[in-house]
């Protein structure tokens, strides 16, 4: 693993968390999850899910990370590791959705 991988890794986790559930929030909407072109699903200690994307609005990593008041931070990331935009406070059910305005939705999309 990379040194500025892991930098980013442990500079964006809290605590841990089941990552089967998290996929779970991911996955509520399989058709958004294809749209994304989402790949190489991986979990780093418990305390991180993250996975490669290839949208429209962003092309990189998806960081997905809990913080201690129960809320998720979505970390977006260049394929090189570099933060592109950081939102927190996500509630679990609002997940996927926030991804997918954020990785693939454009205003077309909406009826």
């Amino acid at each position: 693993m990379s040194v500025k991988k892991l930098e980013a890794l442990k500079n964006n986790c809290e605590r841990e968390f089941n990552p089967k559930e998290t996929m779970q929030w991911v996955n509520i909407n399989p058709l958004w999850r294809m749209t994304w072109g989402a790949r190489n699903f991986t979990t780093f200690e418990n305390k991180a899910l993250f996975f490669n994307v290839s949208g429209h609005n962003h092309k990189g990593i998806v960081l997905i990370t809990l913080s201690w008041d129960d809320t998720y931070k979505v970390t977006l990331l260049s394929t090189q590791w570099n933060v592109k935009e950081v939102i927190e406070n996500v509630y679990c059910d609002d997940l996927a959705e926030l991804i997918d305005i954020k990785v693939e939705r454009i205003k077309e999309y909406v009826k």
